[in-house]
């Protein structure tokens, strides 16, 4: 395995994807192709394959990507999956990368504070991190980072299978709410 990026580095705002290759060198160099509006993502695969990702933030064509910008790194939702050459699987979180495939990642550093926002918004019913998320102008690695934490306390729980992502209050505190 090659040596893996761990943070991204945002490099420039470019007007033109082609432009990213002379400027992303190093895994995990980073690219906004912006022409009026945040068009693309170009990114030097953190992997260290050497392939140039191109990630869609145009709502307007295809799927797209969000890109967020707090604290001046870069953040994306939801997580990069390459299908094909070295099928890589992350998350771009405020300038970090975290792999799926790694138990050794860095994270962004936690506001503990986060936890009483997200616990406010849970009901007994199943909640995406997303729309937890945009309903108080967070980010949903964030949400989803605060509401696991909620859980080993015992106060939340996360759904399965299709509903993985998703959050409520625990069987527990459902009952003493009541």
């Amino acid at each position: 395995m090659t040596n893996r990026a761990k943070t991204t580095r945002l490099v420039a705002n470019i007007e033109y994807r082609d432009e990213a290759s002379d400027i992303l060198v190093e895994p995990g160099d980073a690219a906004v192709v912006v022409r009026g509006v945040p068009r693309s993502f170009m990114m030097k695969c953190p992997d260290g394959c050497g392939e140039m990702l191109a990630v869609n933030l145009d709502g307007r064509t295809d799927k797209a990507w969000r890109l967020d910008m707090r604290g001046g790194a870069p953040t994306l939702y939801p997580s990069v999956w390459k299908e094909a050459g070295c099928r890589s699987h992350f998350i771009v979180w405020r300038g970090y990368i975290v792999w799926y495939d790694r138990w050794d990642n860095m994270e962004p550093p936690y506001d503990p504070l986060l936890e009483d926002t997200v616990l406010r918004l849970l009901t007994v019913e199943y909640q995406n991190a997303d729309e937890l998320a945009y309903a108080v102008d967070e980010i949903p690695w964030d949400v989803s980072r605060a509401a696991r934490r909620l859980m080993k306390r015992g106060i939340a729980e996360e759904g399965r299978g299709k509903l993985l992502g998703s959050f409520r209050l625990s069987g527990a505190r459902m009952t003493k709410e009541r």
